[in-house]
């Protein structure tokens, strides 16, 4: 092994020899060379000019003015559409032997700020109550005209011919039964008692059943809903009215609504009107007057004229009405001379 050692050592090439010369001549050469890039440097130099025309774009749309923006129509519809169902109850024939007829078509009302379209009578029909009234009026002859009891015109039994009548108007009709009009219904008043006094104004009327009527009217008329809720409010607070906490309605719903004592027809006392609201939206279902006492074969509590509302609601289309209907002709009334 030492023999082997010696004859490697023997064998390796002798050691180079330094020349300081020439390491300082290349360490020289080294530092002048240029410096590579780092990859900050590359990337900011690659995309320096994307960065400007960004810095460009951003300024222009701080500086340059905002396009103005599209208009939202936020205007009120243009018309304030009623469709209305009614019906009523009059004693007619004989009056040894009366019987009752009823009155029932629908109104279809349009109400802007500066015209009127209604259509009324539309689907009307004159005909016996029930079937007891029918036997009767059979009895007599099937009369197409029959007279009032304790009137003196008659009842034309049978359909009702529609009428249209359109109209240029100034200003919102206050109710759909009052001529009272407001150039806009923004100032009424949201607070009950003010409410109050504001319609006591208006129309000179201070008792207790008409200012009843005028807001009932009112809570059916173009109005916000902060409105009309005064307007039920104000009609608990007046005299002699009574709250109706769940009131039976068509289809199984109920309503809530009041009740106040009504002047007496010519036929019907003891009459009390009410008014039903959808407790839900605050929006009127139904109008009536019933007798609070058993009249005419009927019992307490019936009603014997009816106003259901169908539709309340803004809308942009315009009327339709009836083609073949002359457009402000004569209404032709049910109740004739006799």
């Amino acid at each position: 092994m030492e023999d082997l050692m010696k004859e490697l050592a023997q064998a390796a090439p002798p050691a180079p020899e330094v020349d300081r010369d020439r390491m300082e001549r290349d360490l020289v050469r080294i530092i002048a060379l240029p410096r590579e890039r780092t990859a900050r440097t590359q990337f900011l130099r690659r995309f320096a000019p994307l960065v400007a025309v960004a810095a460009v774009i951003a300024l222009a749309v701080v500086v340059l003015p905002r396009p103005t923006p599209t208009v939202q129509p936020g205007a009120p519809a243009q018309w304030w559409h009623v469709l209305t169902e009614q019906s009523s109850l009059m004693v007619v024939g004989d009056p040894a032997n009366p019987y009752l007829v009823q009155f029932s078509s629908k109104t279809d009302q349009w109400l802007s700020a500066n015209r009127q379209v209604t259509v009324v009578q539309k689907d009307g029909r004159v005909e016996p109550y029930s079937s007891v009234d029918e036997a009767r009026w059979e009895m007599a002859g099937k009369p197409a005209t029959a007279p009032q009891v304790g009137g003196s015109r008659a009842v034309r039994i049978g359909p009702m011919r529609p009428s249209v009548q359109k109209a240029d108007v100034s200003g919102f009709q206050m109710s759909m039964h009052s001529h009272v009009r407001l150039d806009s219904f923004d100032s009424l008043p949201t607070d009950p008692a003010e409410l109050k006094k504001t319609l006591e104004n208006l129309t000179g009327e201070k008792t207790p059943y008409r200012i009843a009527t005028l807001a009932m009217g009112l809570m059916a008329s173009n109005v916000r809903d902060d409105q009309r809720r005064a307007a039920f409010e104000l009609l608990k607070m007046l005299d002699g009215v009574r709250f109706l906490d769940r009131v039976s309605l068509r289809e199984g719903s109920f309503g809530v609504g009041v009740a106040i004592a009504a002047p007496a027809t010519f036929q019907f006392s003891n009459v009390e009107t009410q008014l039903v609201v959808n407790p839900e939206t605050g929006l009127p279902v139904v109008k009536r007057d019933l007798i609070t006492t058993p009249q005419h074969g009927l019992p307490a509590m019936w009603p014997i004229s009816e106003e259901e509302y169908l539709l309340l609601d803004r809308t942009t289309i315009d009327p339709i009405v009836p083609g073949d209907v002359p457009v402000n002709g004569e209404v032709e009334s049910p109740i004739v001379e006799r």
